[in-house]
């Protein structure tokens, strides 16, 4: 039997660095995709090919070791044989993908997704795109008791251009996609995922206990007296982010917004993350600030931060000028279309 899976990057609209508070954000699924294509195997081999890596890894499904930290191939073995979708044969997995890898694209999420569903679907699980959501999450969150939140398990899961919810329950709802045309622009800078997530995200909730201020429910007491300028700024920085991002959300939900009023409010969450808890880099902020010159309505950093990925958005017919003055000096862009399906199963 041959089983193939292929699931979408993501770009963040607003509401970066909060899903991991319980706070709302907006993301849309691109045209960037993970592929992992599978044949059956007679044994209970488990044969796994990432042919842009060059790498090849091989298990035992009776005999599964251990993962290693981010090790998210295995663990979904794990997680799988704990949660009763483990396959009873084995296979053999061939794994490509057009995502900018650790950029903030999701590449990883991605690629989990389309390999949770793909271990589900050769179990004989009847399955859902929310559920591959979950399962990712698990593998990806739950499994290595690391700092993040949701938003890029449910976005390569369930695709489409969506606000997801988290309190007082997860809810998702697709909008309309937002005007404009769109460009990925890749610093190739390896991103800080870890590093950037544990201090944006520890450093200001312990911030928030102290103030014993509530982002959920908005209610903002006077702030502690022995707090130093580094407390302030980080705090400005996570009301200032909620608030563009409440402002954003809205402009998506009524619909026919302009590039101009969108360009507008991603560039002021950009100003937030740069400045505010400083998550972007000299190159990125440069190369938003070109894009700008190159007559973008505006763009932010995309994903946890320290290097990866940015992305900007131009007026119709005005993206191409762009592209070719990126790539003319060097460098990587690419051009992308919001509102991708989520993750995709071919059984043959």
């Amino acid at each position: 039997m041959m089983v193939n899976a292929s699931a979408p990057g993501r770009i963040c609209l607003f509401g970066e660095h909060q899903d991991y508070f319980g706070l709302p954000v907006v993301a849309a699924a691109i045209d960037l995709r993970g592929h992992i294509r599978s044949t059956s195997r007679s044994d209970r081999t488990v044969e796994l090919h990432l042919l842009d890596l060059d790498e090849v890894h091989t298990w035992d499904l009776d005999e599964l070791p251990e993962p290693g930290p981010r090790a998210y191939w295995l663990a979904a073995l794990h997680i799988a044989r704990k949660e009763g979708w483990l396959p009873e044969n084995g296979w053999r997995a061939e794994v490509t993908s057009a995502i900018p890898q650790q950029a903030g694209a999701s590449s990883s999420s991605a690629l989990t997704a389309a390999w949770c569903a793909l271990i589900a679907t050769r179990a004989g699980k009847s399955l859902d795109q929310e559920w591959v959501a979950h399962a990712t999450w698990r593998v990806e969150v739950a499994f290595f008791n690391e700092p993040g939140g949701m938003m890029d398990q449910v976005m390569c899961a369930m695709g489409g251009v969506r606000t997801v919810d988290f309190h007082p329950v997860f809810a998702t709802q697709t909008v309309s996609i937002p005007a404009g045309e769109w460009l990925l622009i890749d610093s190739e800078q390896p991103k800080d995922t870890l590093g950037i997530l544990s201090r944006a995200k520890h450093q200001r909730l312990e911030l928030l206990e102290q103030w014993g201020a509530s982002l959920t429910q908005g209610a903002f007491p006077e702030r502690p007296q022995q707090w130093d300028r580094n407390a302030h700024r980080l705090m400005d920085a996570t009301v200032g982010i909620q608030s563009v991002s409440v402002a954003g959300r809205a402009l998506l939900e009524a619909s026919g917004a302009s590039c101009e009023a969108i360009g507008h409010r991603l560039t002021e969450h950009h100003k937030w993350l740069s400045e505010g808890i400083e998550v972007s880099t000299e190159r990125i902020d440069a190369l938003l600030a070109q894009a700008a010159q190159l007559g973008a309505c505006g763009g932010k950093i995309n994903g946890s931060g320290g290097g990866g990925t940015a992305f900007a958005v131009f007026p119709e017919g005005k993206r191409h000028r762009a592209v070719e003055a990126f790539r003319a000096s060097g460098t990587r862009v690419i051009p992308i279309n919001l509102g991708a399906e989520g993750v995709r199963m071919e059984v043959n």
